[in-house]
């Protein structure tokens, strides 16, 4: 009897415990300096995409960079010695990742959802139109390992992002895609992408963490790409989901020297703050905003893509992207 209800006792702890993440991050090796890498393909871009990490291919010479990209790392083809390490490193991480013990199956498509740490799977092919939260449940070690069983395609029809909340850490978020992976306009990605299939970033798309693949060109088309280092805590907590019917628009974007901020249906606010931050998630500017709104001036911040957060008590009431075009 007592061996019965242990054994149901353990069972209901397991089944109340969605937060344990079972398996390990996978072993990245020579790639784990690289913002984009292709054991097979073609690096390729062709607008003003920002880089920063390093980009290579073991089979070709990366194209368009430095002109018309700029890269704050180093470009490295096949007649590189890392570029074959790197090479067999993107294979045995993927193996790896396909080794790992599944927690939970995912539904499709992927928006709409909050997801603890743990290991995810769908059963095919996904998509991604809105927004995916990842909560860490206030462990900066907290680790989320998503296995697409087939193409993955973000914002196919609307702006998407990948949301980490809670002390969530960027490079511990990982994406094994089997397929291609699409990235679609204005869209932002976080985390290592462990890809067999082509990476493509659409246009003013942006990708925080890294692009691997075992076999597929990497198009860029006017984007950012920033390696992930290090853990970036910015103490937010989570959506405050009673105020999520407050209307606010921030209009011109992309801006210039200015832009407004206007919020609508505020009654439950009195003065909420607007947070900006770098690709590399610095904060670079903070604005209190009143009922009224607020003009601002954004003559200090280069062109570039920022990502904002306005803040009521600090809880996220709304996230997005600006494009600075001074």
């Amino acid at each position: 009897m007592k061996t019965k209800l242990l054994i149901a006792l353990t069972a209901i702890t397991l089944f109340l415990a969605p937060n344990v993440s079972y398996g390990a991050a996978p072993t990245l090796g020579a790639t784990s300096g690289f913002a984009l890498f292709t054991a097979s393909g073609f690096v390729t871009n062709d607008g003003a995409s920002y880089v920063t990490g390093n980009i290579g291919s073991y089979t070709e010479t990366p194209t368009g960079f430095p002109d018309p990209g700029t890269l704050v790392g180093e470009s490295y083809n096949a007649s590189s010695t890392i570029s074959g390490s790197a090479a067999a490193d993107v294979l045995a991480a993927y193996d790896q990742m396909s080794g790992i013990t599944d927690n939970y199956v995912l539904g499709t498509p992927l928006q709409t959802q909050t997801l603890v740490p743990g290991v995810y799977h769908t059963v095919g092919a996904a998509t991604l139109d809105g927004d995916l939260t990842l909560d860490g449940l206030d462990n900066p070690d907290a680790l989320f390992i998503i296995k697409v069983n087939g193409a993955l395609t973000i914002g196919a029809a609307a702006t998407s992002h990948i949301n980490l909340i809670n002390k969530a850490c960027l490079n511990n978020v990982y994406w094994q895609i089997n397929g291609a992976f699409s990235l679609g306009t204005y869209s932002v990605f976080r985390g290592t992408i462990i890809s067999n299939g082509q990476i493509e970033l659409k246009i003013y798309s942006s990708l925080l963490g890294r692009g691997l693949t075992t076999a597929g060109t990497i198009l860029l088309h006017n984007n950012v790409v920033t390696i992930a280092s290090g853990c970036i805590l910015t103490g937010i907590a989570s959506v405050d989901a009673e105020k999520m019917d407050v209307e606010i628009t921030i209009a011109p974007n992309p801006f210039g020297s200015y832009t407004n901020i206007i919020l609508k249906n505020d009654s439950k606010l009195n003065t909420c703050d607007l947070r900006i931050y770098n690709t590399l998630g610095k904060e670079v500017m903070n604005v209190d905003v009143t009922k009224q709104g607020a003009t601002i001036d954004m003559n200090k911040l280069q062109s570039g893509i920022y990502f904002y957060k306005v803040m009521d008590n600090g809880k996220i009431i709304q996230s997005g992207k600006l494009i600075s075009k001074q």
